[in-house]
Parts: structure tokens; sequence; C-alpha cells
């Protein structure tokens, strides 16, 4: 009994030795913040739940940085089936790298909205007086970014997922004496 707790006691400390003796993870960061596109909307019937969004524009702003000497050597981001690739002389090293990306509505799933922009009954008056005028949908899309760091003796990649939003805006009934400028 004594052999076999020394045993497990011998195998546990090898095990925490060649753990902690092993290779070290890079520690690359890859960050990315998205604007949220609007898209305005007619007033719809009740009923009515899909929503089909137009053409979106996205600004990102992707901030890097490689560790251990390495430099970034590419950056990749893709949304749906758009996708952009940066070489190493177009990516900001000390400040964010600005990209946008224009995703086609083909590539874009209807949406199901419930109770938005929606035509209410005549007592309301302009027909939409207690709607909600604006709703963020989140997780609408979503965004993935790689990062390849590159150095003399090593290459390390990162990765990053990121949801983006998209904002719907209700247009008022032109007839409702409210006017406003775009």
């Amino acid at each position: 009994m004594v052999w076999t707790t020394a045993t497990g006691f011998v195998s546990v400390v090898l095990l925490l030795t060649f753990s902690a003796a092993g290779p070290t993870l890079a520690k690359d960061t890859l960050t990315i913040a998205a604007d949220a596109p609007a898209v305005t909307l007619a007033p719809r019937n009740p009923g009515r739940r899909f929503v089909r969004l137009p053409t979106l524009e996205y600004k990102f702003e992707i901030r890097t940085k490689c560790s251990d000497e390495r430099l970034p050597g590419s950056l990749s981001l893709n949304v749906a089936d758009t996708r952009k690739s940066l070489p190493a002389d177009k990516i900001v090293s000390d400040g964010p790298t600005e990209v946008s990306l224009r995703i086609p509505a083909g590539q874009i799933a209807p949406l199901v909205i419930e109770d938005f922009c929606v035509v209410q009954a005549e007592r309301d008056g302009d027909g939409m007086s207690e709607a909600q005028t604006q709703i963020t949908i989140p997780a609408a899309l979503s965004a993935q970014a790689s990062l390849l760091c590159e150095g003399d003796e090593d290459k390390a990649m990162t990765y990053v997922s990121r949801a983006l939003d998209v904002l719907l805006v209700c247009e008022r009934a032109s007839g409702d004496g409210d006017s406003s400028d775009e």
C-alpha cells in the first residue's frame, strides 16, 4: 500500500513538472470593435415577422499586438461569405487598423422580429404613437478575425469572434407632423 501511494505521488509530481516546463503560450492579442449600422423599416402589417435586411456596411476598429519579438504577418476578417485580408504593411501596430466591410443582402439571413414597426389601429392617431421607434438586434451577424504573428523562429495564429449588432429604425408615417432630417 505504501508503494502505491508513493508511485501515485511521484506520478503527480512528474505530471506537474512536465506541465510547467511545456511550451509557453503566445501572448498575442487581437481585438475587434464594430459599429451597428442603422436600417430604416417601413411600418408593417400585423402578422409579418421576417425582415430581410439590405446590404450592410460595418466599420471595424481592429487592434493587434504580437509578443516575443514577432511582428504582424497578416490579418483576416470574415463576415458571412465576405472576406478581407490585409498584408503586414497595412496593419497598424501602434493603434487601430480601420477596415470597412460591405455584407451583401444575399448573405444575410432574414431576421424574425415581433411587435416592432407594426401598423397600429386607427385609434392611435398616427398609428405609431405607442410603438417603439428603434431597436437593436444583438448578434444579427458575427465576425471572425485572425492574426498571424511571425518571428525569426516561430509563427503564431490568434483567432477572435465577435457578435455584430444591427439597429432597426421604424420610419414614421409621412403625415404625422414630425419632420426629421437625416
